[in-house]
């Protein structure tokens, strides 16, 4: 039986983060990761700055540029030929806000390497080893072989998503509700037509368009793009298809090699769900990231928080709290409840798009929304704030 003082479950970006801070302050980290490596698709993901100051205690910024992250530009619209910038690289100086562009596969890795964790890949937990109330370490199955053993902890983490085994093991729930869309994603080379700083996004021209919503291009560190399409959640391949050629052809500036990249066949479909814990862990367990707080991925809600709770949490456990759980509970509910906001209200927003006459109005609404550069420094400044 395997002896450790901080026992992960899920090498997520939370995970990992946790873990490096957990070495660097002397303690004994273990990771289990069910994965062999990392997901065979890429998709976009966006780093505020809160979630940077904690990087950059890991590790200089320049260190995560030259690997994983390139500095943001700007965010541009092509919404039915009308193309205009959202977001500028002057409107994220005005609001002291500078976001990063994420190679999210690239980035977990490298801190997986770097955290100085022992890291196990292929390996699933299974249950809480309890020791009378508290936990006092996990289960595991060799996801090859069906090997079984034991790890024991003093302290075990749930960083292991929606449908997490530590939070279930543990006895504590999280209602959650269907996102009502789906993302598309894949890597692409970076259209070289594209300025190679700015995410560009194709939107309907239709106030309110059948199945596919838009379809963004994130510029990666090593030429590639990170892609998505936005979708009606359950929208057949067929019906995307069109829709897609739909978009390409409205569109002023979308290249030529997109209308060749598969979609949406070629790309991975994810399904979300969202809600809140309504406690964050027992004796000898805490949970952080989506076993917490499921969210949308869009705006990178979901890293950033992850960020922010290991970055909480190793702060609690290195200073000896007595109940990290309550701590970690008290110190970032409210912050957790803001980040799902835009998810909710966007939940809302597309079911009350299907009433006859409600997507005309929302459809409506947007031109205003974009027209107000007030509104737009105000939406940075919220997703840029702690």
């Amino acid at each position: 039986m395997k002896q450790t003082d901080v026992l992960i479950s899920g090498g997520g970006i939370g995970g990992a983060v946790l873990a490096a801070l957990l070495v660097r302050g002397g303690k004994r980290v273990t990771i289990v990761e069910r994965a062999k490596g990392p997901p065979p698709f890429l998709r976009p993901e966006l780093l505020w700055p809160a979630a940077m100051r904690t990087l950059a205690s890991i590790r200089p910024v320049e260190f995560w540029e030259r690997e994983c992250l390139k500095r943001g530009g700007g965010i541009t619209l092509d919404r039915g030929g009308k193309v205009r910038p959202l977001f500028t690289a002057q409107m994220f100086e005005t609001a002291g806000v500078q976001p990063f562009f994420e190679h999210p596969n690239n980035l977990r890795e490298t801190l997986l390497v770097i955290s100085g964790a022992e890291v196990q890949r292929g390996v699933e937990v299974t249950g809480l080893l309890h020791d009378g109330p508290r936990v006092c370490g996990v289960s595991t199955r060799d996801v090859a072989t069906g090997a079984t053993s034991d790890i024991t902890a003093g302290l075990t983490i749930g960083d292991d998503g929606a449908n997490s085994v530590v939070r279930t093991g543990c006895g504590l729930t999280c209602e959650l509700h269907p996102f009502p869309l789906d993302f598309l994603a894949a890597g692409l080379p970076w259209p070289a037509e594209f300025p190679p700083d700015a995410v560009h996004v194709l939107l309907s021209r239709k106030r309110l368009p059948a199945g596919l919503l838009g379809f963004g291009l994130m510029p990666m560190p090593d030429g590639q793009a990170a892609c998505v399409g936005i979708v009606r959640a359950g929208e057949g391949d067929d019906r995307l298809a069109e829709a897609f050629a739909e978009l390409l052809s409205g569109s002023a500036e979308a290249p030529a090699s997109l209308s060749s990249c598969g979609f949406p066949a070629g790309f991975r479909r994810i399904g979300r769900v969202f809600g809140l814990a309504k406690s964050y862990g027992v004796p000898g367990a805490v949970l952080i990231g989506d076993a917490i707080h499921p969210v949308s991925p869009a705006g990178g809600q979901g890293a950033n928080m992850a960020i922010g709770d290991a970055a909480c949490l190793a702060r609690l456990i290195l200073h000896a709290s007595p109940d990290p759980a309550s701590a970690l509970d008290r110190e970032r509910r409210r912050a957790h409840e803001r980040g799902l906001r835009p998810t909710r209200l966007a939940a809302r927003a597309f079911r009350l798009a299907r009433i006859p006459g409600a997507g005309a109005v929302m459809g409506g609404i947007l031109p205003l929304v974009l027209a107000s550069q007030a509104l737009r420094l105000r939406a940075l400044r919220s997703l840029g704030s702690d």
